[in-house]
Parts: C-alpha cells; structure tokens; sequence
C-alpha cells in the first residue's frame, strides 16, 4: 500500500516539475535570446536539446557499455521519430506552428545527419570509426551554426546574456528530465503491479517518458505561441541522437543496424513533410500534426502486432 502511494506522488512531483520547469523555460528561453542578440531557435536547437536529450545520450551510451546494443540503437531512433510523430504532432494539433528561414536549414541538417548513419550503417554495423565520423560532424554542424548566425542579422541584443543565465537554462532543462523520470518511475512501478507486460509498459510508458522533457518544452512553445522554440528543439534533439546519441555509443562498442530499416522509413515518412512544410509554408499545421499522430499510431500498431522495427 506504502509502495502505491509512493509511485502516485512520484508521478504527482513529476508532473509538477514538468509543468512548472516548462513555463520558466519557456519564458527563460527567449529572455536569454533578446540578451545574446540570437534568435529563440538557436537557443533552442543547441542549450536546450542538449538538456533534453540528456536522457537519451546516457541511456544509449550505458546500453552500449553493458551490451544491450539493441537498446542503444533503439534508444535513438526510436526518440527521433517520436519527437516529430508525437512530439510535434501535439504541439501542431494545439496551435499552428511558426518558424523562421532558420528552421528549415536546420531541418535539412537534421535529414542529413539521418542520411549520413544511414550511409556509415550501409555494411550492417555502426563502427568506432563511424561513431568518431558523427560526433566529428556533429562539431562541425556547430561551427556552420554559430558562423551563420554571426554572418546574417541578428537579434538586437538588449542587455548581456550572463554565464548565470545560461546554467538556468541548463538546470531549468535537467529538471524537465528529472520530471519525466520520476513520472517513469512510478508508471512503470504501477504497470507491474496491475501485471502489464514490460513489452507493453516499454512502447508506452517508457517511450513516452523519455520524450516527457521535449513534449513539455514544444507544448510550451505553441501554447505560448513561440514556434520557433517547439520546433527547434525538436530539430536540435534529433540532431544530436543521430550524431551525439549514436555516434558516442558506436565509438563505446559497435552498433549492428541491420533490424532498423522499417523504423528508419518510419523516420523518414514524417522527416521529409515536415521540411517540406517548413519550406513551403513557414511552420506546421493542424492537418501535418494528424498525419503524425497518425503515422505514431501506426507505429505502435505494427510493434503490437510482432513486427520486428
């Protein structure tokens, strides 16, 4: 009985943080934005992808550490297509997303970075090499990032962002992870209890818990009507789990790739219209948001159904 209660306030102080560490995100985002003189996006791809994707980059690298290298690529791939499918579908369905020109060229990174493991993983194996490749590329993404905001007109900067202010941004972002892995917790502790299977609890509880720190932050963004937050972090976080995530788990051991096919066709089916979108039309709308919610329950249906993704 002790135990029940625990794993319900679990979930309770999870879900407080979330929201809480959310809202000042949110906000704390773009007053550091307007104090750089860089745009929210930026922000939002780099600082806080790297807070949100945390729990993804030490899940993958202890999976490959120990072994379960399965889970290592799993981990990665399965988060890059649930940070658009879910992620970004709920953000869309709550409000039409805007984005500037900026998005879309980190977009076409973002399928870049997935065409380069596609290319590495070609022979079936993700190598030391291969991994060292993608975290070199991952440095060199950041070097074209911070060159091209410097060469166009940036943000009129008001004030002088602090090395304070962007700790608060890192802390404010590792909360959000500690949220989601409290609400993990005492989800995953309540689904044994009531005898769910662990392959159940694994594509629902968990696969949602570990984008718990991404769907606050985007839900935020469009419920705030800041875009360019939801979205580029969505674009930063699929950035760094295919060159950060598996590049640092190759290099730890050698990834075998050849069961991801489907999931990375799965990846694609919502990567390609979403840039598209980005292109034609400046941000996504309702009608892409139910395609991917739509696209993410196939997904699940087809992993019910013993579908080896």
């Amino acid at each position: 009985m002790l135990e029940a209660v625990a794993w319900v306030v679990a979930i309770s102080v999870g879900i407080g943080l979330l929201v809480k560490a959310g809202d000042k995100l949110s906000d704390k985002i773009i007053e550091v934005a307007r104090k750089a003189g860089v745009s929210p996006l930026i922000i939002s791809i780099v600082l806080i992808s790297f807070a949100t994707t945390f729990p993804e980059l030490t899940t993958s690298a202890m999976a490959s550490y120990s072994g379960a290298l399965g889970i290592a690529l799993g981990n990665a791939l399965g988060s890059i297509f649930a940070n658009i499918a879910l992620v970004l579908g709920l953000a869309a369905l709550i409000r039409p997303l805007k984005a500037d020109k900026e998005a879309f060229g980190n977009s076409l990174v973002m399928l870049a970075s997935l065409g380069l493991v596609i290319l590495l993983s070609s022979d079936g194996t993700l190598s030391r090499l291969d991994g060292l490749i993608l975290l070199g590329s991952y440095a060199i993404y950041l070097k074209w990032l911070f060159g091209r905001q410097t060469g166009t007109s940036a943000c009129e900067s008001r004030g002088k962002a602090t090395v304070l202010d962007y700790l608060l941004l890192i802390v404010l972002g590792m909360v959000l992870v500690l949220g989601a892995k409290l609400v993990v917790y005492g989800g995953e502790n309540i689904a044994k209890a009531l005898r769910i299977s662990d392959f159940v609890i694994g594509v629902t509880i968990v696969a949602v818990g570990t984008s718990l720190p991404e769907m606050t932050n985007a839900l935020y963004g469009a419920i705030r009507n800041r875009g360019d937050i939801s979205i580029g972090n969505i674009i930063g976080a699929d950035i760094m789990n295919a060159l950060i995530v598996l590049g640092l788990a190759a290099v730890i051991h050698p990834l075998k790739t050849g069961a991801s096919i489907l999931t990375i066709a799965f990846i694609l089916a919502v990567m390609v219209p979403m840039i598209v979108s980005l292109r034609r039309k400046g941000g996504l709308g309702r009608a892409i948001g139910v395609y991917f919610l739509a696209m993410y329950c196939l997904y699940l249906i087809l992993l019910f159904s013993g579908l080896k993704l």
